[in-house]
């Protein structure tokens, strides 16, 4: 599906109608993407109504897109002192893509002070103050967003430093490239079994094609109905 004209929706119409919280514009504002919103109008709307949705194509800036749906999804009215459930997980290919999804909502998330986000280093030894803050023991608040590849995220959960009862959201960030890179498939199948529950709302975004079918015979069972967007 290509970009609707700019002429259909202005930035202004467009923030309006997907009711933006103000502390999110605030953040997307360091950003300049007031004339950009228009155009991902159609990946951003589905995610924040809730939908499963499949994002085929490239989407330059799919990375910020995303992050402004998880923060525009997930409760960031919290208080700092009030006890919390990780409740959005971001699935990206390789470590160095899960640090920039890190440093984008970091940024995003500038004026929502309750928000704790944390990104899985590349390994955990002589890291316990790493568990420590993804457990929430440090902080007192265990991350609202927890990024990594797949591997990581999975080593988090299997041994019990990530609670995934409360996640309500589970991206999985150029798909394509994460079967690319090799990652065997039981390890994906194992998360979606392990994180998907009655409300989790499974995000997956891939730049290509070629894999499509091999990425809905995984994902399918776990996403009844999703919301097909496409920039190709």
């Amino acid at each position: 599906m290509p970009h609707p004209p700019p002429e259909q929706k202005n930035s202004e119409a467009a923030a309006l109608e997907l009711s933006l919280k103000p502390e999110l514009l605030q953040g997307m504002s360091l950003w300049h993407l007031g004339d950009d919103l228009p155009y991902y109008h159609q990946l951003v709307c589905p995610i924040i109504q809730g939908d499963h949705v499949l994002a085929q194509g490239p989407f330059p800036l799919k990375r910020i897109y995303l992050v402004v749906s998880i923060l525009q999804r997930i409760n960031t009215a919290a208080s700092s002192h009030t006890p919390s459930q990780c409740q959005a997980l971001i699935i990206s290919p390789t470590f160095e893509l899960a640090w920039t999804v890190n440093s984008i909502a970091r940024s995003m998330a500038s004026a929502m002070p309750s928000v704790k986000i944390y990104c899985c280093p590349r390994g955990f030894r002589d890291a316990h103050d790493r568990i420590a803050e993804l457990q929430g023991s440090e902080t007192g608040r265990v991350p609202d967003i927890v990024i990594g590849t797949p591997g990581l995220i999975w080593q988090c959960i299997t041994r019990g430093w990530l609670q995934t009862d409360a996640v309500r959201m589970l991206v999985f960030e150029e798909m394509d490239e994460i079967l690319d890179r090799g990652y065997d498939e039981s390890i994906l199948l194992e998360i979606l079994q392990t994180v998907t529950h009655g409300n989790t709302q499974v995000v997956v975004q891939s730049d290509s094609l070629h894999m499509w079918r091999r990425i809905w015979k995984l994902v399918s069972d776990f996403m009844p109905s999703p919301v097909r967007v496409w920039d190709i």
